[in-house]
């Protein structure tokens, strides 16, 4: 019977007792994997700037090369 009310609950056993007014269990390790973490979203962010970055050029370029295709060196819009 225990073993189907822990896969009732999905896990959620180990946070009753929080739940409940418990003492919540501290992790040694837990300063040491929130700045992993940290950094590890730092780097993502950096990536993704550098990536969009990167991108912005590129579209950019293409732009510029339809700004060259269309424009005619022989009309001028401040004649009209």
């Amino acid at each position: 019977m225990d073993f189907v009310m822990k896969q009732a609950l999905g896990g959620a056993t180990k946070d009753m007792g929080k739940m409940l007014g418990g003492e919540e269990e501290k992790d040694p390790d837990a300063q040491k994997k929130e700045e992993e973490r940290q950094e590890a979203l730092r780097q993502q962010d950096e990536e993704r700037k550098t990536k969009h970055a990167r991108m912005e050029a590129e579209r950019e370029k293409v732009r510029q090369a339809i700004r060259d295709k269309v424009r005619f060196p022989h009309f001028h819009f401040s004649s009209l």
